[in-house]
């Protein structure tokens, strides 16, 4: 009888010792990270409470550039691609591939990003990361399904670590612009009045359909962003190409809603609000615009964000990337954002190459990661390239001291000091509130003046 007693005793305390560790298990595995969605200019979540998105993208992770990632190609990662396939076959390179973004993005890297205060990753994904080739031939698991493993194991730690996720179709079949961060520069067909142009857009509904379908219903899943930065910026093309890419957008957005009727959609508005339709062209709903502000001057960018309110488009604009060049000063970016209520995404969160170890491009770097030579390395060395020695957690990358102050914004701070620098806000408050503040305001200008010190020390000034 007493040996039962005890039996139940223990069954009791192992139950209550489990539920109370129940809401800590929650937590971490996202259960707290409600469906978004969008009303009028704001991103709400199901319980009705506004979000604002602040964050870094992963840049690098499914698609490479070579100014800050460890390969060399201007042109694209297309051409290292299809000359590694070349030496050593499409499945063992498709490995390659996965063993480096396994290493170049891993749990450290999520909790790093928590860390900051940060509630969002934007992950740039390439379609070969999924298919073998640009016809729309799936990689396949096992069991004949589309394997989509890796983008789930990204969605299982943001999930883990409280974090919304934003799928971005950095590189499209066709290449939709002529830059080499869609894979191929000067490549541009995806908008081609032509059979093969016409082939490639099937080839990228086929693609937004069947990953809709896979997470419908995930809710750490914040929005799909369709095409980046689409037509990029070559004028010459881009009048021609614009209905073409207005009406295809509308194809993708009905595609993708036709099997997930509720995940937020992004319309790239590359480079102002304008180059894009309006919601009310097609009938758009619960979609967030985005912009991406590389401009020279705190001048400019205050004139694009009043391009976003002015256009009055009765949706929410996101920052989906931005850097200071020139002359613009993080704190103002930073600042004039928050003052807006428009969410945000740095780039990038990681880079290796010359100073990326100082470089606020980034907030971790290395500037000692060994470039892979796709042409002579053998496999062996590429794994060994590819490999633990591209983990941030590893020796070679290092904090930069720019995430530290990204730090100070992530909860919506505005440093109205900076965004008084030579006048640049509208209003401020009264004539008292704007003397009492000139102390600040001669702080913010002794910081921007280090600022461009620094940014010319390291080269990025221009």
């Amino acid at each position: 009888m007493k040996k039962t007693v005890k039996s139940a005793a223990a069954v009791i305390i192992a139950i209550i010792m489990l539920t109370a560790y129940l809401p800590v298990f929650a937590e971490n595995a996202g259960d707290s990270l409600p469906l978004l969605h969008t009303e009028g200019e704001k991103i709400l979540d199901s319980k009705g409470n506004e979000i604002v998105l602040r964050g870094t993208n992963f840049g690098g992770w499914g698609i490479m550039e070579d100014w800050f990632c460890p390969y060399t190609n201007p042109a694209g990662e297309e051409q290292v691609y299809l000359k590694l396939v070349e030496r050593f076959g499409r499945e063992a390179v498709h490995e390659l591939f996965k063993l480096y973004r396994s290493n170049w993005i891993t749990e450290t890297d999520y909790k790093n990003v928590a860390e900051l205060g940060m509630n969002v990753i934007r992950l740039p994904i390439w379609y070969r990361n999924f298919q073998s080739d640009d016809n729309g031939t799936w990689y396949r698991t096992a069991d004949g399904e589309i394997d989509f493993s890796e983008l789930d194991e990204v969605v299982s730690m943001c999930k883990k670590y409280g974090l919304y996720l934003i799928i971005d179709l950095h590189g499209l079949p066709g290449y939709q612009n002529d830059y080499d961060h869609c894979g191929q520069s000067k490549s541009m067909s995806l908008f081609d009045a032509t059979e093969k142009g016409a082939r490639y857009r099937e080839v990228v509904i086929d693609f937004w359909t069947e990953l809709a379908k896979h997470y419908k219903g995930e809710t750490s899943v914040a929005m799909y962003d369709l095409m980046n930065e689409p037509l990029g910026t070559n004028i010459t093309r881009d009048g021609s190409f614009q209905q073409t890419f207005w009406d295809f957008s509308n194809d993708l957005y009905n595609a993708v809603r036709a099997v997930d009727p509720d995940h937020i959609i992004s319309m790239e508005a590359i480079w102002d609000p304008s180059a894009i339709a309006s919601p009310d062209v097609y009938g758009w709903e619960n979609i967030v615009y985005q912009e991406h502000l590389y401009d020279i001057t705190n001048f400019t960018i205050l004139s694009k964000v009043n391009e976003i309110r002015d256009a009055k488009y009765n949706a929410p604009f996101y920052i989906g990337e931005f850097y200071p060049r020139g002359l613009t000063t993080f704190g103002y970016l930073f600042s004039i954002f928050n003052d807006r209520g428009l969410s945000w995404t740095t780039w990038t969160y990681k880079g290796a190459g010359p100073d990326a170890d100082k470089s606020p491009w980034f907030l971790y770097g290395s500037s000692t990661v060994e470039k892979i030579d796709y042409e002579n390395d053998s496999l062996e060395e590429l794994q060994r390239k590819f490999g633990e020695v591209l983990r941030t957690d590893g020796e070679k990358f290092s904090k930069n001291t720019f995430a530290d102050y990204a730090s100070n914004f992530t909860d919506g701070t505005v440093d109205k000091a900076c965004l008084m620098t030579f006048g640049l806000i509208d209003t401020v408050g009264s004539k008292e509130q704007r003397s009492a503040m000139q102390s600040e305001k001669f702080n913010a200008v002794i910081t921007t003046i280090k600022d461009w010190l620094r940014k010319l020390k390291t080269g990025d000034l221009l």
